[in-house]
């Protein structure tokens, strides 16, 4: 700063005078005063120097050719820089458009705050709607032999300041609404400020007849024991499903777990996830969407119909188990017609019926059919194909390379042809046609043995809710000792 300038000195009185009444009247809220009003200090600053400025004139004195120095300007930045910044994180709603990452960031800045949610009940008919509006936070929804839903649980407001969570809480009551043969279960949470981050936990008890229809934001959801359906919409959330007796819809934007264990109706999943389980479907099974994480499905009854941009797999019946995982697609004991298309991944089938159909851009295939060996169509543009055959198969078989080895080790009646870069394997013993082709990679056709099954991991079983803890005992009394 210019010597001789008041600024400087007006500066430090200013900020001493900011933390004493911050020491002396703890209850003013500086935080908000200071966010809004920071501007007025720089009005003040550039009076000052145009008061200086004017007075040097006045006085015949040279005037600065810079009315402000470059240290001043630097000041000038850092003041603009923590001004806006205080202003953003208390009054974002302004400077944000609904939707934004930044604002969900800076709604978690605040400290949480819990509150107890006023339980509710209310008589249902057995086969009553329990639909969850718009809600922010995590259910858990259990079928009983009751005639009533029964919903109780606890509130987290996030929010920079005590008063105004409490000012949230009471506009969230939790409220049980009769329409009709539906009873919706309604947190209100969209009536708060959306600089406030909202969430609730819930449990909720419902007839076992009941159905439940459930829209949220965040969190997961978590139901058992239903004989009605389920139809879950979030935009981010987990879902976890047991012994539910009707049919399953599941459209999520994101996701980070899917478990369904125990459906007898059928499944529909929709959206963008991680990891899929899929265990005991009485019903047919449709996926539609995009999965990253492990997908793993177990003993479907019904046709299975999967399809994302990476791999679409189509088949009439799982009595086995089907693996994926990235670039991986294990599987066994699966009743065809099987259709399999996929980009980039290894394929790992064995005991497969009916008829396969096989196409990869870029992977190795290992294929062991069951003891009656089906028609196969299996072709992949880059990888190695090996065919395990039991004993006495009958075939109709061709395969080729076009650049790579082919390896007999299944005997007669196949023969090798090698020719240039590629090579062919044929034979005939009056069996359905099998047609493998690479075009970069190796043949090989063998015999089938014991260890040809494919391997799977286990699939976790969901882990078990927490009982409510007990309540703390009170403390013992401090020992007294007195002195002789």
């Amino acid at each position: 700063m210019r010597r001789g300038s008041v600024i400087g000195p007006l500066i430090l009185i200013g900020i001493g005078a900011l933390f004493l009444m911050r020491n002396l009247w703890p209850d003013i809220p500086l935080g908000d005063i200071v966010s809004r009003y920071w501007p007025f200090l720089l009005i003040a600053w550039g009076g000052l120097r145009l008061v200086e400025i004017l007075f040097w004139a006045i006085m015949s004195k040279p005037i600065p050719r810079n009315g402000i120095s470059a240290g001043e300007w630097m000041l000038v930045f850092l003041i603009c820089v923590i001004g806006a910044t205080m202003y953003t994180a208390r009054h974002y709603t302004a400077w944000f458009p609904a939707g934004s990452v930044w604002r969900g960031v800076v709604r978690g800045m605040g400290e949480p705050y819990d509150y107890a949610l006023m339980a509710t009940e209310k008589p249902c008919p057995k086969t009553c709607r329990v639909r969850i509006e718009s809600f922010r936070g995590n259910a858990r929804i259990t079928g009983t032999t009751d005639g009533t839903v029964r919903v109780s649980g606890h509130e987290t407001i996030r929010s920079f300041q005590q008063s105004e969570a409490d000012a949230a809480n009471k506009q969230t009551p939790l409220e049980l609404i009769q329409d009709g043969d539906e009873l919706i279960v309604r947190t209100s949470q969209d009536r708060v400020n959306e600089r406030l981050q909202v969430s609730a936990d819930l449990e909720i008890s419902v007839p076992s007849a009941a159905s439940i229809e459930a829209h949220g934001r965040s969190g997961d959801f978590d139901v058992q024991n239903l004989n009605g359906s389920v139809d879950v919409t979030s935009d981010n959330a987990g879902v976890r499903l047991e012994n539910i007796g009707g049919d399953v819809r599941i459209d999520l934007r994101r996701s980070d777990i899917i478990r369904a264990n125990g459906v007898k109706g059928t499944v529909d999943l929709k959206g963008r996830g991680q990891d899929v389980e899929l265990q005991d479907i009485g019903g047919q099974v449709t996926v539609a969407g995009t999965y990253t994480g492990q997908i793993q499905l177990h003993n479907l009854a019904q046709p299975l119909r999967y399809e994302d941009p990476l791999v679409k797999v189509n088949c009439e019946k799982l009595p086995g188990q089907i693996h994926m995982g990235l670039g991986e697609f294990s599987a066994d004991n699966l009743v065809g017609p099987l259709r399999l298309s996929a980009r980039s991944r290894d394929v790992q089938m064995s005991n497969f019926t009916q008829s396969l159909e096989l196409s990869l851009d870029r992977g190795d295939v290992s294929l062991r059919p069951g003891k009656t060996v089906p028609k196969i169509d299996a072709r992949t543009r880059s990888g190695d194909i090996e065919l395990a055959l039991p004993v006495g198969a009958k075939f109709d078989l061709k395969a080729s390379t076009e650049r790579g080895e082919a390896h007999n080790d299944f005997g007669p009646p196949l023969t090798v042809d090698n020719a240039h870069h590629g090579a062919t394997i044929e034979g005939n013993n009056g069996g359905p046609n099998i047609r493998l082709e690479t075009a970069r990679g190796a043949l090989t056709i063998r015999k089938a043995s014991g260890s040809d099954d494919v391997t799977f991991p286990d699939i976790p079983t969901a882990p078990a809710h927490p009982e409510s803890p007990n309540p703390p005992s009170p403390p013992k009394p401090p020992l007294h000792v007195e002195r002789q």
